[in-house]
């Protein structure tokens, strides 16, 4: 049990005290009329103190937002000011999240699909050093050792594999740009052909 007071103590100093200052201006902008922001805040705390894990929190600040904001309208609702204002979406606007946008996150999905569908025409040695130094991590000479090579192989591999998908990408992307301009150019032909003179 105390092990696991010592890593939430640790996650609220690394993770939540950053955010503090921001929260404390939010507070005091939204509810500091109707509460005392530092009972809010010491609120807060106490509830993140008392978590029995930390596991399920993704995005510490907001939770640090959302926890902050319960416990206000919490002591509102204990001190009998049952007319608060709900949060406005501009307010949870000002609520971080590092997650990526869905777009975002689909963007990046479709080009490592493309990197993988480059890399796959890659020679079996080549492909394998790539992946074993940039997507596991290992170092050189462990990747030699794995694959039974010298650490000079290694770094030609690397370099040639690399350089191989990097052209081709460049060729793809270079295609794309010209057609992109080609059907710009037949669909500027066909306004101007149906455009009265």
């Amino acid at each position: 049990m105390g092990d696991q007071c010592d890593t939430v103590a640790a996650w609220i100093a690394r993770e939540i005290v950053p955010h503090e200052a921001a929260i404390r201006r939010w507070l005091a902008r939204r509810w500091g009329h109707a509460v005392d922001v530092e009972d809010v805040i010491q609120e807060a705390y106490c509830r993140l103190a008392g978590l029995a894990s930390i596991d399920h929190i993704d995005n510490p600040a907001g939770y640090f937002h959302r926890t902050a904001h319960a416990a206000a309208s919490d002591l509102m609702r204990r001190a009998g000011i049952i007319n608060f204002t709900l949060m406005t979406r501009i307010e949870w606007s000002d609520v971080m999240d590092g997650e990526p946008l869905p777009d975002q996150a689909m963007e990046a999905s479709q080009e490592l699909e493309r990197v993988r569908g480059l890399m796959s025409a890659l020679p079996d040695t080549c492909r394998r050093v790539i992946e074993l130094r940039r997507v596991e991590g290992l170092s050189r000479k462990e990747t030699a050792e794995r694959l039974g090579v010298s650490e000079n192989d290694v770094k030609n591999h690397l370099v040639r594999g690399l350089q191989k998908v990097m052209k081709r990408m460049a060729e793809q992307d270079a295609r794309m740009d010209g057609d992109e301009q080609a059907d710009a150019g037949r669909k500027a032909e066909r306004i101007g052909k149906h455009r009265p003179h």
